[in-house]
């Protein structure tokens, strides 16, 4: 294999969850050494939902669990940051502070480290000493108001898209901070949080709520802007469901002129966007009973030939057994589960290089907790005997 663009670079990741392993998976599969430095029980997510949670995020690591409360725990991990390129946590403000690796004690051994911070509310503010979980930041974001109904309570979003999106967000600035490195000589720290990510997603609302002083309602399935726009049931029997947005003049043409109902292009209630949001939930019903005399795949194909924004609603069995692009993209990757020691499929990176430096897969399985402690240890020296020793003592621990 050709030299992976990151593979100079030793990252030590004392995150949990899924925002940092997400991070420093990515910075991994990119070449990074990335040591995931665990506490003796492990990665809090490694049990949830039988190791589901844990599997996705935590490849292209090694796994060192120990004690850092104990004196000899402390030594190693502070020996490991003193050395890294990188240094990546996710504890509450002040913790690290108790045991000299907090940024302004790290900067003093390592001038040159790229520390990072990643927390639910960041290093400042009143919400600093928070703790921070997606669902809860999604709540505290003003991103749960407006997902929902309006006569129901919110609702969050299933998939942790803020964890992911501020991992993603993370590597970037390590990336970015790399780069300063690179050019300057220096070292930086950088601060990033869910509750600060949250907020950047919000982006048009809070731009519109300036201007306007309007709230976005909670609309369900039912688009922004625009109508026909939104979920859609579909079938003879109405169970299947398919997302469809005529975002201008042309698409509700198109979409009138596939269904043969041109009436509705001259029908006065609905001759302008403005017009057809006023009587949405008519144009709603007109248009509900044409998909329901459509196959939800068909009307999808149909949609998208014609070129209206559309998509069939698919279960997770859906992308996993059924769809072509799925398996064209080769979104789904080998993996293994090492909580289960099952072999599993998880979703591939999502990018591809021409270049051929990453095709998608995963270079190595997730570690089971510990696993490369031996390893580790030795390449700091460690002799045999230390090793077994700290074993024993519950310094260090190891599941293979």
């Amino acid at each position: 294999m050709q030299p992976q663009p990151l593979d100079d670079l030793t990252v030590v990741d004392m995150t949990q969850s899924v925002a940092g392993p997400v991070c420093t998976q990515l910075l991994g599969e990119m070449g990074a050494t990335v040591i995931k430095v665990e506490p003796p029980a492990g990665d809090n997510f490694r049990h949830l939902m039988g190791g589901s949670m844990f599997t996705p995020f935590n490849h292209g690591k090694q796994s060192l669990c120990v004690d850092l409360k104990s004196e000899d725990g402390h030594e190693i991990v502070t020996e490991l940051v003193d050395e890294a390129d990188v240094f990546i946590e996710s504890f509450r403000p002040g913790v690290l502070e108790q045991y000299d690796l907090d940024y302004e004690s790290v900067i003093e051994r390592n001038e040159d480290v790229i520390y990072c911070s990643l927390s639910g509310f960041g290093r400042t503010g009143p919400y600093s000493s928070y703790p921070g979980y997606d669902p809860c930041i999604q709540a505290v974001s003003g991103l749960m108001a407006t997902t929902g109904y309006s006569d129901r309570p919110p609702v969050r979003i299933r998939a942790s898209l803020i964890d992911c999106g501020t991992g993603a967000n993370a590597a970037f600035a390590i990336l970015a901070a790399v780069r300063h490195r690179d050019r300057h000589g220096e070292g930086t720290e950088i601060d990033i949080s869910l509750f600060d990510v949250a907020v950047a997603w919000m982006s048009y609302w809070i731009s519109r709520y300036d201007r306007t002083g309007d709230l976005p309602e909670r609309a369900g399935g039912r688009g922004i802007g625009s109508a026909p726009n939104g979920v859609f049931s579909a079938g003879e029997d109405g169970t299947d469901n398919i997302y469809v947005a005529t975002l201008s003049e042309t698409m509700y043409e198109r979409l009138c002129h596939l269904l043969g109902r041109e009436d509705l292009l001259e029908d006065e209630r609905f001759q302008t966007i403005d017009d057809r949001m006023e009587h949405r939930e008519v144009l709603r019903d007109e248009f509900t009973a044409e998909f329901e005399q459509y196959d939800v795949w068909e009307l999808e194909r149909e949609l998208l030939d014609a070129g209206v924004p559309s998509g069939a609603v698919r279960t997770v069995a859906d992308l996993v057994d059924r769809d072509p692009h799925v398996e064209e993209r080769e979104m789904l990757a080998d993996s293994y589960n090492p909580q289960t020691g099952e072999s599993v499929v998880a979703p591939a990176l999502p990018f591809r290089f021409s270049a051929g430096l990453h095709d998608g897969g995963f270079s190595s399985r997730p570690p089971a907790k510990g696993e490369q402690t031996a390893e580790i240890l030795e390449a700091l020296s460690y002799s045999a005997a230390d090793i077994d020793r700290l074993h024993e003592q519950e310094v260090v621990f190891s599941e293979a």
